[in-house]
């Protein structure tokens, strides 16, 4: 029996049910995205500040709608590093969670974009296309929010491991 050799397990990583491929992952890569855009919400903070302390000039209304579109940008985004972790809690499948996670992105862009809009082209007062697209932000962002609410608690009696998986078993579909 000395010549027999001993048998050799499989160390390949499980793969991820069929229509589920890559879930587990997805949240780490919201997350990453959502701190890296965290620097550009920096960078903007740094930008007001050369602009306000070297003096060129900005206007009340530009000043109050760069810090409004700022502040947005900033809450906004590590909201985003929140609802990307949340996702993972739910029973949808991978290519779903990219959508809610881009329509949320988008929902951010708009929101603080038409701030930063209506500081460049609005005048006090007044509305303007950036104020338009604001409120159509936050009309994206609420649903965003929503959809997310929902699927949560379609998913409260599952625990956190595996519900991918399960979604898959039980052929739910969301």
């Amino acid at each position: 029996m000395d010549n027999e050799r001993p048998t050799r397990q499989s160390t390949a990583p499980p793969t991820d049910p069929p229509g589920n491929s890559g879930a587990a992952h997805l949240q780490n890569v919201f997350s990453a995205i959502s701190w890296a855009l965290l620097v550009g919400v920096m960078f903007g903070g740094y930008a007001l500040l050369r602009m306000l302390s070297g003096g060129d000039g900005l206007t009340d209304h530009e000043v109050q709608f760069f810090r409004a579109g700022h502040a947005h940008a900033g809450v906004l985004n590590v909201i985003g590093i929140l609802y990307g972790t949340y996702l993972g809690r739910t029973m949808l499948f991978a290519r779903q969670q990219v959508a809610a996670w881009l329509t949320y992105i988008l929902g951010v862009a708009l929101m603080s974009g038409g701030l930063f809009l209506h500081m460049a082209v609005g005048e006090p007062g007044k509305g303007s296309i950036g104020t338009t697209l604001t409120a159509l932000g936050g009309v994206v962002l609420a649903i965003t929010v929503l959809y997310l609410a929902w699927h949560l608690f379609r998913a409260r009696n599952i625990g956190s491991a595996n519900i991918g998986w399960k979604a898959y078993e039980s052929g739910e579909r969301a």
